[in-house]
């Protein structure tokens, strides 16, 4: 019986790696205390926190590239607490804890590149494209950009909620 079991383990071993190999010379990790996700509007600025992501970026490869990212939604800090309350109220957190963006493709744009994804808040899920830049550094890199939402579009519709947010990024990485 031994004979068997360690033949069919090697087996075992070989057949599953060969199903979970990925290239992992194009991915970064955020630097967890650095990065920064700031809402801007007529009406207030804040940041979230929390951020959870993968991306895989080959500046030579681009199609190969991909972006997944989730924010807590219930982490918005205006600096307000009443404010504070009554944006987790808008987005719904007790029912939607994060806020979520999955790319469908990278392409170079201009001096930097777009994401073109899908972003999803509360209940609602819409194609958007974020334009950024990646600046490399000797530890990685830094992914900048911005782009804005209507808030309405994503059923937050609480009083008080501006009509436009510009969502700045500023991701630093490492390899």
């Amino acid at each position: 019986m031994n004979k068997l079991v360690y033949p069919a383990f090697v087996a075992t071993a070989i057949v599953s790696s060969a199903f979970t190999l990925v290239n992992n010379s194009d991915l970064f990790k955020v630097k967890e205390e650095a990065y920064s996700v700031k809402l801007v509007s007529k009406k207030f600025e804040g940041v979230f926190k929390g951020l959870k992501s993968e991306i895989h970026f080959n500046e030579s490869n681009l199609s190969e590239s991909k972006i997944t990212a989730s924010i807590d939604a219930s982490s918005v800090n205006t600096g307000n607490g009443m404010r504070n309350k009554h944006a987790r109220q808008g987005l719904d957190t007790d029912k939607f804890q994060n806020v979520t963006f999955v790319s469908t493709s990278i392409a170079k744009s201009g001096n930097g590149y777009e994401a073109s994804g899908r972003l999803t808040i509360k209940d609602v899920t819409k194609d958007i494209k974020l334009p950024f830049t990646f600046t490399k550094n000797a530890e990685g890199g830094v992914f900048a950009g911005s782009f804005t939402v209507k808030p309405a579009e994503y059923n937050v519709t609480k009083s008080g909620t501006p009509e436009t947010i510009e969502i700045q990024l500023n991701i630093p990485v490492t390899k």
